[in-house]
């Protein structure tokens, strides 16, 4: 069971990275066909910041399966 959940936290890491990747990419792609967001810069700074924070919290929870598994 614990294996499913780190899996499953791991795949809505690289979930959230991908979909904010893409989103980016869009805006730079295609920033006119954006017109809803009159401040590109600061919604793909959002963006940037959900890329970070994806990375991180995948890299947590690395961290945290090597600390707690037992030391050799």
């Amino acid at each position: 069971m614990t294996n499913k959940i780190i899996e499953a936290l791991m795949a809505k890491y690289q979930a959230d990275k991908l979909a904010a990747v893409a989103n980016l990419q869009n805006y730079f792609n295609n920033p006119v066909a954006v017109g809803e967001h009159p401040d590109i810069i600061t919604e793909c700074d959002k963006l940037v910041k959900q890329i970070s924070e994806a990375e991180g919290n995948a890299q947590t929870l690395k961290m945290a399966i090597e600390s707690s598994q037992p030391k050799k």
